[in-house]
């Protein structure tokens, strides 16, 4: 995972990965209910593989270019050569955001944390819990 996506500070310095995400066509569909998605713009012949998730309000992902076999190539280049987040990680970003893509969810690591601890005062009947 990298370090923290900075979604916002791409947007207000006008990123151009930002601007692809949102001007082209694009289709993400999860692998998994929260992911990894793959990603394809129609203007690309690549095929990338997405991870994102969010930690409270902080973002952290990656993006990978996948071989036609679906194995990982590279790393993205635009995310290697960019202070920002990727196309393909806006394009993930934006589907999250979109109430019209039901199946798209990201893992939410603070929620994580705290169903675990909820979870485990669960099991032992809340006896052996301690702060």
């Amino acid at each position: 995972m990298t370090d923290r996506l900075r979604f916002l500070d791409a947007l207000h310095a006008d990123s151009g990965s930002a601007e692809r995400a949102r001007d082209s066509e694009v289709a993400v569909a999860p692998v998994e209910p929260t992911g990894p998605f793959i990603v394809a713009f129609e203007d690309s012949d690549s095929v990338h593989e997405v991870t994102l998730r969010r930690d409270g309000e902080a973002w952290h992902g990656d993006c990978w270019a996948l071989h036609e076999d679906g194995d990982r190539h590279g790393r993205c280049k635009g995310l290697t050569y960019s202070d920002g987040p990727c196309a393909h990680l806006f394009a993930v970003r934006s589907a999250v955001a979109d109430d019209d893509r039901p199946g798209v969810h990201v893992r939410d690591a603070a929620q994580e944390r705290a169903d675990s601890v909820v979870e485990r005062v669960r099991a032992d009947g809340g006896r052996r819990w301690s702060r």
